[in-house]
């Protein structure tokens, strides 16, 4: 998996967006909870606060000192706590005592706020909500404890966090899932128009979606469909003319074969038709290439399957094209293991071979050293011709397979431009692939078979 893609980055951005704003929304959402239920708590503690301030009318303080008596022992785990201090400087009743008097509501702390008369052994409230009255007769308060306030606030919390973490998790996989998936196709899509540039003209990404990568998928197929039309009918033009030209051709050279042989002629002109005539040649092999590459790429050659001695033809080859190699004061060498065999038309192969040597030879400057190779692994055959060349610019090495394309320092060497077309047909119809890679120094062309 690649690390980090524009799909993944997008996914993981997508998801930190809905993190921050759900986060965001959370904390709105349990800030406005927090303070309605303390709000609804101070209204209850000032309920109770206005109730105790009526029994606390007039100068007989009775009935307040029996509901705060009432109050007291209905609350001995200090869960609601009363005081009412009289304006004459008498004791002050209820059950804690606090530091200073206050009005309206207020939050108050054991302690440094309130010191509780009758502490419960365990669990002292942590804190709690108060109402402060100024009356005739004194200053009264009520106050409850403020746990509710802490635990519905920790169910909120704990709520959020569960909810803001399953939320993330779905959101954050789904996101994956379909960046996952976007780049599944968009590789899909990268390979075929990488094969497409090498030459595989019939590939198609045919994605079935409805989105907007499917329906980029299907312009470039119908780009592709046109380029393929496009390429054909090139194809055809080429064919028809290398067809439709060999005969004259043919004839020509009858006619000058003669005029050549003719002992009446000056050398000079001799020579000249000799030249015309070695010029036809070459005209009428660049025509017969044509149509033997036109033959395999539209799937009209039939080969011959048997077992071949790959080991063998290499050894063929070289023992051809070795004389003639020596005397250019090059090196033809052989890297073969013993007995290794594929499934294949010999002649085809040994075709092949030839033209990789031979380009390899032709190409490399002397003292030039040409290796041909076989190589087996566990799922591939690999054949091999590597020069010390100068090899071939990395811009080019998808186009030189193409057809007529000759790089600027073979325009005034004698071919035509489909010596790797013819090889890279051949190797196609034989189930390989040729690939071209350049070395520190030199180039390595591989046709890889797949193992039987």
């Amino acid at each position: 998996m690649r690390a980090f893609t524009w799909s993944m980055r997008f996914a993981i951005a997508i998801s930190t967006v809905f993190a921050f704003a759900a986060l965001v929304a959370g904390g709105v959402s349990y800030t406005l909870q927090s303070k309605e239920m303390s709000r609804r708590l101070e209204g209850e503690v000032r309920a109770d606060t206005e109730a105790l301030a009526i029994s606390a009318r007039g100068a007989d303080l009775q009935d307040l000192s029996e509901q705060i008596s009432a109050r007291m022992t209905t609350s001995r785990d200090g869960a609601n706590i009363v005081t009412f201090v009289p304006a004459d400087g008498s004791e002050p009743l209820g059950n804690v005592r606090v530091a200073s008097q206050f009005e309206g509501a207020r939050h108050l702390e054991p302690g440094p706020d309130v010191t509780l008369l009758d502490p419960p052994g365990a669990n002292v409230p942590e804190g709690y909500v108060t109402f402060g009255m100024r009356l005739p007769s004194g200053w009264l308060m009520t106050g409850r404890d403020d746990a509710w306030l802490r635990e519905q606030g920790e169910i909120l919390a704990t709520s959020f966090g569960w909810g803001l973490g399953l939320a993330l998790l779905l959101s954050i996989s789904f996101a994956v899932f379909i960046a996952r998936r976007n780049e599944v196709r968009i590789d899909r899509m990268e390979q075929v128009l990488h094969a497409v540039g090498e030459g595989r003209h019939g590939l198609r990404i045919r994605d079935e979606g409805d989105d907007d990568v499917a329906r980029l998928a299907q312009s470039v197929d119908q780009a592709l469909d046109q380029l393929e039309a496009g390429i054909a009918s090139i194809r055809q033009v080429s064919t028809d003319v290398a067809h439709d030209l060999r005969a004259p051709l043919a004839r020509l050279r009858l006619r000058l074969e003669p005029v050549a042989l003719d002992s009446s002629l000056p050398l000079a002109q001799r020579g000249e038709i000799g030249k015309a005539l070695s010029d036809l040649d070459q005209v009428s092999e660049t025509f017969d290439a044509i149509l033997r590459l036109s033959r395999m790429q539209a799937g009209m050659v039939e080969i011959t399957r048997a077992s071949i001695d790959l080991t063998q033809l290499c050894q063929d080859v070289a023992e051809m094209l070795g004389a003639g190699a020596e005397d250019a004061g090059q090196e033809l060498a052989l890297d073969l293991p013993e007995d290794v065999r594929i499934e294949g038309d010999r002649e085809l192969l040994f075709q092949a071979l030839v033209n990789l040597v031979d380009n390899a030879l032709r190409y490399s400057p002397s003292p030039a050293r040409v290796s041909i190779g076989v190589h087996e692994t566990r799922h591939h055959i690999t054949l091999s011709v590597t020069d010390n060349g100068p090899g071939i610019p990395d811009r080019d090495l998808a186009r030189v397979r193409e057809r007529f394309v000759r790089l600027d320092r073979s325009r005034n060497t004698q071919g035509s431009g489909l010596g790797l077309s013819l090889v890279d047909a051949i190797a196609q119809i034989h189930g390989g692939e040729l690939r071209l890679q350049n070395l520190e120094r030199g180039l390595r062309v591989d046709i890889r078979f797949p193992k039987p």
